[in-house]
């Protein structure tokens, strides 16, 4: 099925009457081929608007390409440099009062925060793209709302998340913008596997909600499989393992895990990896390979920057090392795994009461504006 938003982008630059329109559409489709996980025909489209303009860009013309070029950046894994790329791109709209691009700008760059676990930038952000954002800039509107529904549902409640995910699929929707909805569906069924999990590790049993995270994966994977997104391609089935895990099944968790390539996966992912691989070859009887994957686990735990994920290896690698007779790194996994388990809990509370804050100022601003 062929992206409606690429196909209104591409009709754009064949008929737009001036440079500045083809460049912003060409720049607009650069930005959805790379979600889409087409990174060379975005770069394409970026190379084209580059060679049209050379070194006389126009500020819109410059805001656009810059926000394309951190978008690619961003999938890519290149955050540092995509924040700053659009970061100047925001910096062009102020000081140019392109108008026009900077909600979208506002709503990437809290997506970005995000991600590097910057709440308060992300929610400023988040507020900035949806207060100046006009009624019609859905790619506006549904980046940021994604971005404050993920927070909700990282905080630990997803009833707050679900306004801010059907606004966000409303706006993709009504755009045709068929990555949006992949990346929603996929980070839904993301943050409920994470609760399911770590709960599991730390030994609490969620069969109903486990079995929604299944179902949630799936839909997301026949999705991207209608739609043609390549970006999440690493991550349902790192999802479908470690819901195989919850639910006892470590044979074909396994099979499923030995067929990702650890240096495909973000870095900060590669603990999680190791530990979820030791855990099924200790209950598959491996214990020699249990051991060595879980001190290759333990290895990369410091490059799991993520508490969450730091107290998910942590649980799973002390209930490891008990199982094999080591105490002391058993007892060494347990008390990071409590420490980051504390920090985490501290940030959800935290999180949620900013958004409380940011939600009510962004909703009294919208109802000035009506």
């Amino acid at each position: 099925m062929r992206s409606r938003l690429l196909h209104r982008l591409e009709a754009q630059v064949r008929s737009a009457e001036d440079r500045t329109t083809w460049a912003r559409s060409l720049c607009r489709q650069a930005s959805h081929l790379a979600r889409q996980g087409d990174g060379e025909l975005a770069r394409l489209a970026i190379g084209t608007v580059r060679k049209e303009f050379g070194t006389a860009l126009e500020p819109e013309v410059a805001a656009w390409l810059m926000l394309a070029e951190g978008i690619l950046l961003f999938v890519e894994d290149q955050t540092d440099a995509a924040r700053d790329r659009i970061l100047r791109a925001r910096g062009i709209c102020i000081a140019y009062a392109c108008r026009r691009a900077l909600p979208a700008c506002a709503a990437w760059l809290s997506s970005i925060e995000f991600n590097r676990s910057r709440y308060p930038e992300m929610a400023a952000h988040a507020r900035e793209a949806l207060t100046q954002a006009a009624v019609d800039d859905h790619q506006a509107h549904a980046r940021a709302c994604l971005v404050v529904a993920d927070a909700w549902h990282f905080s630990g409640s997803f009833e707050s998340s679900r306004p801010w995910y059907d606004a966000t699929r409303l706006h993709a929707t009504n755009e045709g913008d068929e990555s949006t909805v992949s990346a929603m569906l996929h980070n839904v069924a993301a943050y409920r596997a994470g609760n399911v999990c770590l709960a599991d590790a730390l030994g609490e049993r969620l069969p109903d909600e486990a079995r929604r995270a299944s179902l949630e994966a799936a839909s997301a994977a026949n999705y991207d499989s209608a739609v043609g997104t390549k970006s999440f391609r690493n991550l349902i089935p790192r999802l479908s393992a470690q819901l195989l895990i919850v639910d006892r099944e470590f044979a074909q968790a396994m099979k499923v895990l030995s067929h990702i390539d650890p240096a495909e996966l973000l870095a900060r992912l590669h603990a999680v990896h190791y530990a979820d691989k030791a855990v099924c070859a200790l209950n598959l009887g491996d214990k020699d390979a249990a051991a060595v994957l879980g001190r290759e686990a333990m290895a990369h735990l410091d490059s799991a920057v993520d508490d969450d994920d730091s107290a998910y290896v942590g649980a799973r690698l002390s209930a490891l090392f008990i199982a094999l007779g080591d105490d002391g790194l058993s007892l060494e996994c347990s008390t990071r795994a409590d420490a980051a388990l504390k920090s985490h809990r501290s940030t959800q509370a935290e999180l949620r009461s900013m958004l409380l804050r940011t939600c009510d100022e962004i909703q009294r601003v919208q109802s000035g504006h009506r």
